[in-house]
């Protein structure tokens, strides 16, 4: 008896202990760093604040991953080469078993984020009449998805922005056009939080008549988000505020009110187009405001590690200056010219890439650009070696 009680009590340790470390992994897999409090870009952990929100691209540690015509590519920034996400054979990526192709019945393909070596995506499962909407995991091992984090039910397709940055999803729902007095939110939650009962949290909100935000960034410990409103229902006296918001202790902190242009925050500073042609720079711990450099804008901005962009693109848009004029002028940190980038065409988009590369999309009125097979537009994708900046002898790789 006393033998059986003894091989008995072995038995019982041994499942405790799978049980535990069987746990003790999975806590330790989804266990996101929420409190990391480094003041600049944090590789991994930090939202790419350098690729564009209205593009779906997103860096790994050896080139970019985006979405186009449904289908996941990758650029090997080694090679130089771009494939489609899939092993398979003769496949053509329009069915569900490729691992590359993303049908518009269960993900949003437009949106793409990277987080702890893994791709993100907006998808739903629908209940009925309930659409459950989720971020999935896209595993950059073997590509497969999995249901991340659930963000809310909704009732139809709801219009999501999210963005990833140190361990939280932060997304905004669109509250619609309706000039009238509402509220908007911004919500968060944590990565790997799958509860579909849990409560949203909401970390900011503010109210106004046809109350909107733009232009969610975030850079080291703050989100950086642009109010709008208007001063009554008839769509009159539009007005704007740019808002720091500290990740830790959802502190907003106002930059600046009625702002027309670009503003982008990085390194501890907000550079922004004070009018079309005057760029200043705020300290984002001081609020001092300084004179940073004059461009031919107005223009987007970006950043890299080492210089600041500004992409006339916006200007041509508006006919103030001609497709011809078409720039990116290259500043330093201190406000100096160093060069300026003449896109292939003058309509092109620029994604302006971490300090690795530029990444353009060619835009060419009256031409559809594909490849081969006549099916992608991979052939309207370039880049430019950011090595080659200052060069006077740059050229794009196609």
């Amino acid at each position: 008896m006393k033998i059986v009680w003894k091989k008995l009590c072995i038995v019982l340790a041994v499942i405790i202990g799978l049980s535990s470390a069987s746990v003790g992994c999975t806590a330790g897999k989804n266990d996101k760093n929420t409190m990391q409090s480094s003041p600049t870009y944090v590789e991994n952990e930090d939202y790419q604040n350098f690729l564009p929100y209205y593009f779906p691209v997103a860096k790994a540690s050896n080139g970019y991953y985006f979405f186009n015509d449904l289908i996941l590519y990758f650029f090997d920034t080694e090679t130089q080469e771009t494939y489609p996400v899939c092993n398979k054979p003769n496949c053509d990526h329009t069915a569900a078993s490729c691992t590359a192709y993303f049908n518009l019945f269960q993900y949003y393909p437009f949106m793409l984020s990277y987080y702890d070596n893994a791709l993100y995506v907006l998808g739903w499962e629908t209940s009925g009449n309930t659409r459950h909407n989720y971020i999935y995991e896209i595993s950059l091992d073997n590509y497969k998805r999995k249901k991340s984090t659930f963000l809310f039910d909704s009732t139809s397709s709801a219009s999501v922005y999210f963005m990833i940055h140190r361990g939280y999803v932060y997304y905004i729902k669109d509250g619609g056009a309706e000039l009238k007095e509402k509220t908007a939110c911004l919500y968060r939650v944590k990565i790997g939080e799958t509860n579909t009962k849990r409560e949203e949290e909401v970390i900011y909100e503010f109210s106004g008549i046809g109350a909107d935000f733009w232009g969610l960034t975030a850079y080291g410990n703050y989100l950086c988000v642009l109010n709008t409103c208007y001063g009554d229902t008839e769509g009159n006296d539009y007005k704007t505020s740019y808002n720091l918001i500290n990740i830790h202790s959802l502190e907003v902190k106002k930059v600046c009110d009625n702002f027309m242009y670009s503003l982008f925050a990085d390194s501890g500073y907000a550079y922004y187009e004070k009018d079309e042609n005057t760029v200043n720079r705020i300290n984002l711990n001081t609020n001092e405001e300084t004179f940073f450099c004059k461009i031919d804008g107005p223009a987007y901005i970006s950043t890299d590690s080492n210089y600041i962009y500004f992409d006339n693109l916006q200007a041509v848009h508006i006919d103030k200056v001609s497709q011809e004029n078409r720039k990116i002028l290259v500043y330093d940190k201190n406000g100096n010219y160093i060069t300026e980038i003449v896109p292939k065409n003058p309509e092109d988009d620029c994604y302006f890439g971490g300090d690795d590369i530029m990444i353009f999309k060619e835009v060419i009125p009256g031409e559809t650009i594909t490849d081969v097979s006549g099916k992608n537009a991979l052939k309207g994708y370039y880049v430019l070696d950011k090595s080659q900046l200052t060069s006077s002898d740059r050229q794009f790789i196609d």
